[in-house]
């Protein structure tokens, strides 16, 4: 087989059904030479198979997988040089942690020299805080270190590709926070493409050059992060984005005099120029209004232009706020302040909607409209700026 150095992975078409389950749903998708793109979306949206199917390891109904200019759909799984870091962890359960790490360099074409694999097994292992387990069997470790010993077997190779499945979720809040931004670091160096998938939607947006968002085997949804983070395509992407994401309201387009209005039981919302023009060119009446939760804000009952509501829940996280506003009908709207608010629960309330808080959706196709998806501008670049993998926590990621 010919060299794939700085070669494109690309799959075409991927279809696979297990039963009566389609696992995935007519998948394209490409990653370049040194990308890492990562894949999110819910439990059961296709993530693993996805993975699998790139490493062999399984076979797909319909469509291909190329690395450059070569299909690999008839190539054995060991013939792919692709490195997978099992969800399952997969480890070797009569080897120490350090004997896992070197043995993908001591199986046949590893292409690391043998007088190098303890340096470089040492190196990632103290990347990974576990050096110090490095003679312990894996029945001896944690459901976490057993997780960064899986991650170390896989950074050790120099891989046509690089599969991760889920590397660091079982880790506690500060190490994965820390670990995320450190093996960004280190992916970013390699010349193959990487795929890391995770459930965690801003986990996705920190490691990422490019998100790829799936559901029910179909992608929703691929871009840059910032692509993602504020012009959703679909009302599964603002959904599952954000934090906490978006709030998505079912209802109906109405006029009121030369206005639009967004419509629904306890709530009556005129809708900005900009996207009132695009929401009249729709073709049915029934929308869904996306609200973003880092742009809206709270006011008094009786504030002009507020919506009116009631306060359901606040949460205090110290440095934000997380409140849950509800209008009448029981429609509940997240809204993320950073600044300290009196609140009680159940006293009536106003909600301050400016333009780029909103977000139209067809409720029947579920896709956003066209000023949805075009013409967000940035409301707070501390809310809304691509996070980044080596300094972003939850509390930095408002929507």
């Amino acid at each position: 087989m010919t060299s794939l150095a700085r070669s494109v992975l690309a799959l075409t078409g991927l279809r696979k059904r297990f039963g009566a389950t389609l696992a995935l749903d007519g998948v394209t998708l490409s990653v370049g030479p040194g990308e890492v793109l990562a894949i999110t979306g819910p439990s059961g949206a296709g993530k693993t198979t996805l993975c699998r199917v790139v490493a062999g390891l399984e076979t797909p109904d319909e469509g291909s997988v190329r690395y450059g200019s070569e299909p690999m759909d008839d190539v054995a799984p060991g013939r792919r040089r692709v490195a997978f870091m099992f969800e399952s962890y997969a480890l070797y359960p009569h080897l120490s942690v350090r004997d896992n790490a070197l043995s993908p360099l001591r199986a046949p074409g590893g292409g690391i020299p043998r007088e190098r694999h303890r340096a470089i097994v040492d190196e990632t292992l103290g990347l990974l805080e576990i050096a110090h387990l490095a003679d312990r069997l894996p029945g001896a470790l944690s459901g976490g270190q057993k997780q960064r010993a899986a991650l170390a077997r896989a950074l050790v190779q120099q891989p046509r590709a690089l599969l991760l499945d889920e590397p660091i979720s079982h880790l506690d809040a500060k190490l994965r926070h820390k670990l995320r931004g450190a093996i960004r670091q280190r992916l970013m160096t390699r010349e193959s493409p990487s795929i890391w998938s995770t459930p965690d939607g801003l986990e996705a947006l920190s490691v990422g050059d490019r998100v790829a968002v799936i559901d029910r085997g179909r992608i929703e949804q691929i871009g840059a992060p910032e692509d993602i983070w504020l012009r959703p395509a679909t009302m599964t992407v603002a959904r599952l984005i954000g934090d906490p994401p978006m709030s998505v309201l079912s209802g109906e387009l109405e006029g009121e005099g030369d206005a639009l209005v967004f419509a629904r039981e306890g709530l009556r919302l005129p809708l900005p120029a900009g996207l009132a023009a695009d929401a009249a060119r729709a073709t049915s009446r029934r929308v869904s209004l996306g609200l973003r939760a880092g742009a809206l804000s709270l006011a008094a009952e009786d504030a002009a232009g507020a919506a009116r509501g009631e306060i359901y829940s606040h949460e205090p996280f110290g440095k934000h706020e997380i409140i849950t506003f509800s209008v009448a009908g029981g429609a509940q709207i997240k809204i993320k302040t950073r600044t300290a608010a009196r609140v009680r629960i159940g006293e009536a309330a106003g909600l301050i909607c400016p333009p780029d808080a909103l977000a139209l959706f067809d409720t029947e196709t579920g896709r956003a409209l066209p000023a949805s998806a075009a013409r967000h501008t940035t409301h707070d670049t501390r809310d809304h700026a691509r996070p980044q993998a080596a300094v972003a926590t939850t509390g930095d990621l408002g929507r």
